[in-house]
């Protein structure tokens, strides 16, 4: 797997660049014993060397000069100059221990990721309309700051569109369901799922929303009724038509914000809803309990995803998205202990 197609790395170049020139100028005083294109693309294999170490951890032996060489295709040399670099540089400390190998001492990710030319994590969630999401941002980007990586969330209604914007590479990693990240896996998407945080972090629960006086509360009789499908919500549109089935219903395509006035205005009789963060009583409406058991779990478990071939940003998040901080910032905001902050 190639894990070295990311990010912007112009800043990582000059800065290697500049070290370069530094180090041929005060090597003799002759600056042209290192030309401009050798010292280009020395400071590119060694940003993707620090990409390389990124994941490592103390006390583990890195891969060997041959291993690197042939894998980033470039001369002994030149990776031998990266390790010079990332040392002088203090990212990482290395012990050559003989046949057994070299092993990594030391190790300062925020060093490699700057030489890497990464500086900021850019996510894309859900709009923020419920406090399980909020607590959700307030996790994954507290977390993250608190590793020293400057994060940034969008925020963004349906996952069709977050997808895109990944697929697009404007975001380094979406937040989903794992009912709909897998509805795209198994569909041949190019995604991976990072983390999978649990049952009943995304939402707390879908129903089926109608209006209080509905009879079909206690019935399943739906022939002719108005159903309301988000399209770009593959939770929605799934849990709906598994719901319904081959009942005599009408689709309404609409928003999903648009379910809760959609339905006091009679412009639709039935959706499928997050119940998290609703009045019913305010809004004269009711609910009733979705059959498929298998898929109302699914849909409650939030996930984070990356491109399949970003395998960098799947390390950095690996590496520094705390599965259990998220959580505990999550419980915080749904306990107002904690203000949401992303």
């Amino acid at each position: 797997m190639e894990i070295f197609k990311t990010a912007d790395y112009n800043e990582g170049e000059y800065t290697i660049y500049r070290k370069l020139h530094v180090s041929c100028s005060t090597a003799g005083g002759n600056e042209k014993m290192m030309d401009h294109q050798l010292m280009q693309k020395v400071g590119i294999i060694t940003q993707k060397v620090a990409m390389a170490f990124f994941p490592l951890k103390e006390g583990e032996r890195i891969p060997t000069i041959d291993e690197l060489s042939h894998r980033l295709k470039a001369s002994h040399g030149t990776i031998q100059a990266a390790f010079q670099l990332l040392k002088e540089d203090r990212a990482v400390e290395l012990n050559s221990r003989g046949h057994l190998g070299t092993f990594l001492t030391y190790i300062d990710r925020l060093k490699l990721l700057e030489i890497a030319g990464f500086k900021t994590m850019v996510g894309v969630m859900p709009l923020p309309y419920s406090k399980k999401y909020e607590g959700l941002a307030t996790g994954i980007y507290t977390t993250l700051e608190r590793h020293g990586l400057h994060a940034a969330l969008a925020f963004m209604r349906g996952s069709n569109n977050r997808l895109k914007g990944l697929e697009e590479k404007r975001y380094d990693f979406a937040v989903l369901s794992q009912l709909t990240a897998q509805y795209y896996i198994d569909r041949g998407e190019n995604i991976r799922i990072v983390e999978n945080f649990g049952k009943f972090t995304y939402v707390g629960r879908h129903v089926l929303l109608l209006r209080e006086d509905d009879p079909a509360r206690e019935s399943d009789r739906f022939e002719g009724y108005k159903i309301g499908v988000d399209s770009s919500s593959v939770d929605q549109k799934t849990l709906t038509k598994e719901f319904f089935g081959e009942k005599d219903v009408e689709y309404i395509p609409l928003v999903y914000s648009q379910i809760v006035p959609f339905l006091r205005m009679k412009k639709i009789d039935a959706a499928v809803w997050n119940l998290d963060d609703i009045d019913l009583a305010a809004n004269h409406l009711a609910y009733r309990a979705l059959d498929n058991r298998r898929l109302n779990i699914v849909d409650t478990e939030a996930v984070v995803v990356c491109l399949s071939e970003n395998g960098f940003v799947y390390q950095i998040l690996k590496t520094m998205l705390d599965r259990r901080e998220v959580l505990d910032c999550q419980k915080g905001v749904l306990s107002d202990e904690i203000m949401p902050k992303y």
